[in-house]
């Protein structure tokens, strides 16, 4: 069965075809909201979730989920995403989690499950620039609020979680600069595909002032790596000697800059995360409460667990049962319920199995991304699995709340249309 033999199933006869648009139309609004609200609101978030999952239930309940059936058939991604949900259920049944660990887990599991669920809603051409739109014009509001934040000049109207040394507003720092990471991707995109000259300048204007913020004004080290991936990603993907010259010479600036400003915030962060490392001493834990001694700790101490449990892992939610267990009477820090590694964390719960199931949803996701119709549609969406990728190595993005759904979501929106070709008539650029 192709690519469109979902949508065969929706134009079938004119009849059927606006039944079905009228009978979505509160979903595709929802959704647009929902992807404002990633950035701003986990209480309003849930509420949009819970609303999208009952109007999805009633829209395919009259044809037996048949929709979600064709999806799963005809798309890869779709389908990888469906497996990693069967493997969160398959695991839950050897798990050495208690019920309530097993019940938190599964709803991370959940998130996967969505993917294939929200690209019925995808597939609709009208809705996707919406929703892009949602999520993207949140950030901008985010990004004012967080120089007003910086310049001492925001009013009192609501709390914020940051300060005007760290200014975050709606989120902790990793998260904030997870999305305006991606965000300084995205209009840096648009301002090189767009015609004309006046749209050009406004979207690398606005690329460059969340630059600047994600850089040098928040404290998240997670975005700053994720950044430094999707700028040289941003050069290379044209393949143009004008584009490699223009990165090689970023690149010469940045280091000069470096040389002569070795104060700046991101060089003494950088500097700082290389000197913890040093630091670090795995038979001294508790002389070590360092950011980066910490996360050495996890993930040489999961490794551990890993090769205790190879190929299938303890099961869902059993990470933070079987830390516990493993290192309750060392010296080491207790309480730790995720790695800060959604790749340990991954292995650790479901074993080299689930973990090869996980990095080649990764890989079907680049590898489909390469078959979209716009080369644009392709560069974004390899930068959102470039966001991601990177995200999962120093934290947890998978079972967190905003990235969580913002990667679930983001997925369904980039990967709903993919034709799927014959070898012969593959792409891949």
């Amino acid at each position: 069965m192709n690519s469109n033999a979902y949508l065969g199933l929706i134009v079938k006869n004119k009849k059927g075809k606006k039944h079905y648009m009228q009978k979505n139309k509160i979903n595709k609004y929802l959704m647009v909201l929902f992807g404002f609200f990633i950035p701003i609101s986990t209480a309003v978030t849930n509420i949009l979730l819970g609303l999208i999952l009952l109007f999805w239930i009633l829209d395919n309940i009259k044809d037996r989920f048949k929709n979600i059936i064709l999806v799963l058939r005809s798309n890869p991604v779709a389908l990888m995403g469906g497996v990693l949900f069967l493997i969160y259920l398959a695991g839950s049944l050897y798990s050495n989690a208690e019920t309530e660990g097993i019940v938190e887990s599964l709803r991370d599991g959940v998130k996967f499950a969505f993917i294939p669920m929200m690209m019925i809603y995808f597939k609709d051409e009208k809705i996707r620039p919406s929703f892009m739109a949602g999520f993207i014009c949140a950030m901008v509001v985010v990004l004012f609020l967080s120089y007003l934040l910086w310049l001492e000049m925001l009013p009192g109207l609501f709390p914020v979680k940051g300060d005007l040394k760290n200014p975050t507003i709606f989120f902790l720092h990793i998260t904030q600069n997870i999305f305006m990471a991606y965000m300084v991707f995205v209009f840096a995109v648009w301002a090189r595909f767009s015609s004309k000259l006046n749209e050009r300048l406004i979207f690398f204007g606005v690329s460059l002032i969340a630059l600047f913020n994600v850089l040098f004004l928040i404290q998240g080290r997670t975005g700053h790596l994720i950044m430094i991936v999707l700028l040289v990603y941003f050069f290379f993907a044209w393949r143009s000697v004008k584009s490699i010259a223009i990165a090689l010479s970023l690149i010469v600036l940045m280091v000069t800059g470096i040389w002569m400003y070795p104060s700046n915030p991101l060089v003494v962060r950088a500097t700082k995360v290389v000197n913890e490392v040093k630091a670090w001493d795995y038979e001294k834990p508790t002389q070590d409460t360092s950011s980066s001694g910490l996360r050495m700790e996890f993930y040489l101490n999961s490794l551990k667990l890993i090769k205790e449990s190879p190929v299938f892992g303890t099961g869902t939610g059993s990470f933070a049962k079987t830390y516990h267990e493993a290192y309750k009477d060392t010296k080491m820090i207790q309480g730790v319920v995720h790695p800060h590694n959604d790749y340990l964390m991954f292995a650790v719960q479901f074993g080299v199995v689930g973990l090869l199931v996980l990095l080649g949803f990764f890989m079907a996701q680049w590898k489909y991304a390469g078959r979209l119709t716009e080369r644009k549609e392709t560069i974004l969406s390899r930068g959102f699995i470039l966001t991601m990728l990177c995200a999962c190595m120093v934290s947890s993005p998978l079972i967190d709340h905003a990235e969580g759904w913002f990667f679930a979501f983001m997925s369904a929106f980039f990967f709903a249309n993919i034709p799927v070709l014959s070898r012969d008539s593959s792409r891949d650029d």
